[in-house]
């Protein structure tokens, strides 16, 4: 995800952690330096030793290096305090650069200017040493004092004959211009340090909540202006979440004002602990807060919201016990006012509200008038769902070998078992090995498209091939690169698993289905991509592709051991029965996540694609899609009861594949009015 930059609030830190930090930062800096200084001295003096005219090499290096020497082990062993070890790292620095202009001095053998030069080279560092271990004012004293010396010793070489006056005057007129603007500098990082302390109080200020220490409702109104600008320009998906302690009032009342206050203070520390690192959290006002979540769609903000309640109610508050509250969230829509977003969050937080508190509700699309979701009849009959723990656990812990799925472990079940039960759904009759086969399937390919609909993949069609020519390739056994993303080492296992159980040839022939199903998410970026809203025809044509229903068909031989012969799957009955069972399920799933189509603003929906074709409103183009799935229903049954004859050695199985179509029609449609996915269309009035 590309995550937005804002701006995060933190509890302030006490005042002692930014010195720790520092001396720390010093320790290591003296850790470097003192090493490095320690080789330095003893190299040049073994290569210098011998020479004649090295008076300083074979007199001061030695007493350098083992003054160095001693302040390493000291700082190592931590008997030596970092400011000691400082104050003698300075004046080992200031006795060899003294020393250095000594010997430059009284040994006649080095020409003057040569001397000098060796020695300008050290000057600024014994300068700038004093103003980084000492107050500018200490500094400056201890500076000159070395000033002053130097010059003594300048003087005297003029005197002796060592150096000329001339070069004797430029080089202190240079060294005098070095402490200069040294202590210039050092003035200057004083006022600069100040400013940012001044800079930063007004910050905290503008940003800050004073009470809780996250942002405040200046900063989230500034932020939320920023991601609606974002995600018109990027369309990335991002959402809001609106809470409230419940029954506040109560415990200001019971416990006191000063509770009260260390209750928001809490709240707003559990808060800030478990939400994620590109989430955006502030006080909103009173005991309202509010969370900007960046790169999620709503069925996921849904989920992490839900982690927040139950961290929260989980939470013991100091002199208040357990505290509650309920949640609004809302995802952004194409066109929306942050004013127009904030307003459904708390619509929804206030159904939270009504609904009996310390729960999670979702906002509603807002529309001109209330949908009426037409009931959709179901003639088949559908086994009641199971729960199948044993598969959910199983495919949780295979995703979070991957990293994939949801963080924390309940939700992952939670999640995991969404799909072994669509398995169960589709194949009733399958044993445990193959449902946890499909639920890791069904599992891979939804995060693949919920990843698309979140990252903005699904509008981009160039990166989205490039993806999903990654994926088919580890599908087909190629081994995944380094770098690839974590899905595709999921389905490279997977692969493997499936190969094991169904053969390279029944492999090959899912690779096809999938090549294909790609295909078809190709051409949906390609239209959100330029913005066309698909024909009828083209999109009754191209939708059990997008959802992947060749998949499936490919499945029923591996799971339900079930395989017609090529002239029975080719018989024109056998293909308008497919035909009929797939358009069924595809307009039955499209009825029941209209509601997420609309938040997502997507137009990959039958009743948006009968809106824009037909210029119908949203509420004929519900029924006039619901007319087409009893449309379908009413031909698949007419064909179920008219098929052919295909002879004794066929009429079982095809007898068996009507009755797994059943299945699936009536398994896929009991399992979306039930799914979390499109938990908003229940909501909506759908009937369950």
């Amino acid at each position: 995800m590309v995550c937005s930059a804002q701006v995060r609030a933190h509890d302030p830190a006490p005042a002692q952690d930014g010195t720790e930090t520092l001396s720390l930062l010093r320790r290591r800096t003296y850790l470097l330096i003192l090493p490095v200084t320690l080789v330095a001295a003893t190299v040049i003096f073994l290569l210098s030793h011998g020479e004649p005219g090295s008076t300083f090499n074979s007199l001061a290096l030695p007493v350098l290096a083992a003054g160095t020497l001693a302040l390493l082990l000291g700082l190592v062993s931590g008997r030596v305090p970092l400011r000691w070890t400082e104050q003698g790292f300075y004046a080992l620095a200031v006795l060899a650069f003294l020393t250095k202009y000594l010997s430059s001095v009284l040994d006649h053998s080095v020409p003057p200017d040569s001397a000098l030069a060796e020695l300008f080279i050290w000057t600024p560092f014994v300068y700038l040493l004093a103003f980084l271990i000492e107050s500018p004012r200490r500094a400056l004293i201890r500076s000159a004092a070395v000033y002053g010396v130097s010059v003594l010793i300048g003087v005297y070489g003029v005197w002796t004959g060592g150096m000329t006056a001339a070069r004797l005057l430029e080089y202190h007129l240079a060294e005098g211009i070095i402490l200069t603007l040294v202590s210039v500098l050092s003035a200057l990082k004083d006022q600069v340090l100040a400013l940012q302390d001044r800079v930063g109080d007004l910050h905290r200020l503008a940003h800050l909540d004073p009470l809780t220490g996250i942002s405040n409702r200046r900063q989230l109104e500034l932020q939320l202006s920023h991601e609606v600008l974002r995600s018109k320009r990027y369309g990335t998906p991002w959402c809001v979440i609106l809470f409230d302690l419940d029954d506040f009032k109560t415990v200001n009342d019971r416990h006191g004002h000063v509770v009260g206050d260390e209750v928001l203070r809490q709240a707003a520390a559990v808060m800030q602990r478990e939400v994620r690192g590109t989430d955006l959290l502030g006080r909103w006002g009173g005991e309202e807060f509010l969370i900007l979540a960046v790169q999620i769609d709503l069925p996921y903000a849904l989920a992490l919201t839900e982690r927040l309640r139950v961290a929260l109610e989980r939470h013991v508050m100091p002199g208040a016990g357990h505290i509650t509250a309920s949640f609004g969230v809302a995802a952004y829509r194409d066109d929306e006012t942050s004013e127009q977003l904030i307003a459904r969050a708390d619509a929804a937080l206030y159904a939270a509200k009504n609904a009996g508190k310390n729960r999670v509700e979702g906002a509603l699309v807002k529309v001109d008038t209330p949908l009426r979701v037409p009931a959709l009849r179901n003639p088949f009959p559908v086994a009641p769902p199971t729960p199948h723990h044993a598969v959910a656990q199983a495919t949780s812990r295979w995703l979070s070998t991957f990293e994939l799925g949801p963080q924390d472990d309940v939700s992952r079940v939670n999640f995991a078992g969404a799909f072994a039960q669509l398995a169960a759904a589709l194949h009733p009759g399958a044993d445990p090995d193959a449902l946890r086969l499909m639920a890791d399937w069904y599992s891979v390919m939804f995060l693949h498209d919920d990843r698309c609909d979140a990252s903005g993949i699904g509008k981009d069609p160039p990166r989205l091939r490039v993806l999903t020519s990654r994926l088919l390739a580890a599908l087909r056994g190629q081994p995944p690169l380094p770098d690839d993303e974590p899905l595709a080492w999921a389905i490279a296992d997977l692969s493997r698993r499936l190969r094991d159980a169904g053969g390279d040839a029944w492999l090959h022939e899912l690779a096809a289905h999938v090549t294909a199903y790609f295909g078809s998410l190709a051409w949906e970026a390609d239209n959100r991509a330029r913005g066309v809203v698909p024909a009828l025809d083209e999109y009754v044509r191209m939708r059990p592709l997008t959802a992947g229903l060749a998949i499936d068909e490919a499945f029923l031989s591996l799971v339900d051991h079930l395989r017609l012969p090529g002239d029975a799957q080719a018989h024109p009955a056998v293909h308008a029965l497919t035909q009929h069972a797939n358009r069924a399920v595809c307009w039955s799933n499209d009825i029941i996540s209209l509601e997420k189509e609309l938040q997502g603003g997507d137009v990959h929906n039958l009743v948006l694609v009968l809106r824009q074709e037909r210029g119908l409103g949203l509420q004929d183009a519900l029924e006039a899609a619901a007319a087409m799935y009893h449309q379908e229903l009413e031909r698949l049954i007419a064909v179920e009861q008219h098929l052919p004859d295909l002879g004794p050695e066929v009429n079982p199985a095809l007898a068996r594949y009507v009755q797994l179509q059943q299945v699936r029609v009536g398994g896929i449609l009991e399992w979306s009015w039930r799914s979390k996915r499109y938990q908003l269309g229940s909501a909506a009035g759908v009937p369950g």
